[in-house]
């Protein structure tokens, strides 16, 4: 029994040992780790200034109850430039649906099944919800100002803002509270927590669905609102493996698409996601932002 016991601690202490162990080790450089980081920077102003990136938005509109018309008319609620026909389509809202009806004779494609995303000309809008509310984004892929978009500042490029993390399940929190730009508040579903250690400390951070392959981090630190953007700054890392572990690069951590247009709604940090900390890393204020 004694020997039983003694084992059961000794694993328990080398459990203990691995976890502070992978948390505090730094993850291997990768080869031309710059050249990676510098492609990472172009591929993102790339997705910028595309066609349909964000600063091709020029409107957002929220749906009031009844008939929401869209088109070029000054009283239209869902405004489109000049070019564009008086009356385009109408969307519907009735006790929490919406009904989407093309009205104009030509020119308008749907590219929804439901028509609820049209398009004309180099215009494009689409229907979209948040909280329960129910709004329609406008584009144009030809807008000026989409290519327009000044050199995004950085921080220097340091290997040391790029840690291994430790994730564990949120137990009992299936989904938070969340508050974006707009103060608007909806329940958003949690991924887990990540644990790491920087600058000598250890801190959390709370995950999101990034998609299939990612984690997405909304995260604030002491540089908030200072060098950098005052909504916080998004990152992607990839989910953990096998052994419940990740990397967190924050040399990637970049501004919210609200940093670059009033027509989005982006996600405030949590209390929870405020590290104490100031993180040199990743993109500074964009702007007057």
């Amino acid at each position: 029994m004694r020997t039983l016991s003694g084992l059961a601690l000794l694993l328990g202490i080398l459990t203990v040992y691995s976890c502070k162990t992978s948390m505090t080790a730094s993850p291997p450089v990768p080869t031309n780790y710059e050249e990676d980081i510098a492609a990472w920077r172009s591929q993102r102003i790339a997705k910028l200034i595309a066609p349909t990136g964000w600063l091709s938005l020029t409107g957002l509109y929220w749906l009031k109850e009844g008939a929401n018309y869209c088109g070029s008319a000054d009283d239209a609620r869902i405004r489109l430039s000049a070019d564009a026909p008086e009356t385009v389509a109408v969307y519907t809202l009735d006790n929490g649906a919406v009904d989407c009806e093309i009205l104009a004779e030509s020119g308008v494609e749907a590219q929804s099944p439901d028509q609820c995303a049209m398009a004309i000309g180099s215009q494009r809008w689409q229907l979209l919800e948040r909280g329960g509310r129910f709004g329609v984004r406008v584009r144009d892929t030809l807008l000026p100002a989409r290519i327009s978009l000044l050199p995004i500042e950085h921080f220097p490029t340091e290997v040391a803002y790029r840690v291994y993390a430790e994730w564990r399940p949120a137990k009992g929190l299936d989904s938070v509270l969340m508050r974006n730009v707009l103060d608007m508040e909806y329940y958003i579903p949690v991924e887990g927590l990540l644990r790491f250690q920087l600058q000598g400390k250890t801190h959390e951070l709370m995950a999101l669905d990034g998609g299939p392959d990612d984690l997405f981090l909304i995260f604030s630190d002491l540089t908030t609102g200072d060098t950098t953007y005052g909504g916080g700054r998004y990152l992607y890392c990839a989910r953990p493996d096998a052994e419940g572990r990740t990397i967190i690069d924050f040399n990637k951590a970049y501004n919210p698409p609200c940093a670059f247009t009033d027509y989005a709604t982006c996600l405030l940090p949590r209390a929870e996601n405020e590290l104490p900390i100031a993180l040199l890393a990743g993109e500074k204020t964009y702007g007057n932002h």
